[in-house]
């Protein structure tokens, strides 16, 4: 009856030795039992400020034969070019990032192609 009881002794503690053994390395964080969720994340901002335009336009003529050809070309810009890249790098063997032209750049431009054609629309009078 004894080893009976031994044999049951010893069966619960190498049970016991067991859970241990492998609640222990879980516990500490020490293994990857592959139930792992790894939350990486990453924040950016960005501010734009922009400015006022103020772009005014006046023209006046008199005089009884006088003529006008006006071509105003208004371009303007008071943006900024947004260049923040957003880059996460999480347990990954790659070495640095490098960008090669990553630039914003604004372009404005425009035409403006006026033909003026100048006239004199006058009466003739003949009187005597």
């Amino acid at each position: 009856m004894k080893g009976i009881m031994l044999k049951r002794w010893l069966l619960l503690v190498a049970m016991a030795a067991m859970v241990l053994g492998l609640a222990l390395p879980a516990l500490a964080g020490g293994t990857n039992t592959g139930n792992t969720q790894t939350r990486v994340g990453q924040e950016t901002e960005q501010d734009a400020d922009s400015g006022e335009i103020d772009q005014s336009f006046e023209s006046s003529s008199s005089g009884d034969n006088s003529n006008q050809c006006l071509a105003p070309s208004f371009v303007a810009n008071t943006g900024n070019a947004q260049t923040g890249i957003d880059l996460v790098q999480d347990s990954s063997t790659a070495g640095d990032f490098e960008f090669e032209e990553a630039s914003s750049d604004i372009t404005i431009g425009g035409t403006n192609e006026t033909t003026c054609t100048q006239e004199v629309n006058q009466a003739a009078s003949a009187g005597g």
